[in-house]
């Protein structure tokens, strides 16, 4: 078995909410950072759920796993004042639940 080193990769992320999906969105970046992703969020996402609350006038929760971008400090700052007791996740006011089924 000949393993490649530093095989092409391609980061994609999605949300799914009720009967919509956000993205698909592919990240350019070879490496996801908490930075990347604050981007990602800031500029791709929370305008998409903004938009999906006003239209729905449900209140979202935001819901993602552990993974360390997700967990980066300025990531969780953005979704307290994004989701103020409202997400899911590593260190977030919802705790992601132990032993959870999750897509990833």
């Amino acid at each position: 078995h000949e393993y490649v080193r530093d095989s092409p990769k391609l980061n994609v992320w999605c949300a799914l909410f009720h009967d919509k999906v956000i993205g698909p969105f592919f990240f350019v970046e070879k490496t996801i950072t908490g930075l990347v992703y604050l981007d990602m969020l800031e500029l791709f996402v929370f305008p998409q759920l903004d938009d999906i609350e006003q239209q729905t006038g449900q209140r979202i929760i935001f819901m993602q796993d552990g993974a360390p971008p997700h967990y980066h400090r300025e990531v969780r700052a953005a979704l307290n004042a994004r989701f103020p007791n409202g997400w899911i996740g590593r260190a977030a006011p919802i705790s992601w639940p132990p032993r959870s089924p999750d897509l990833t």
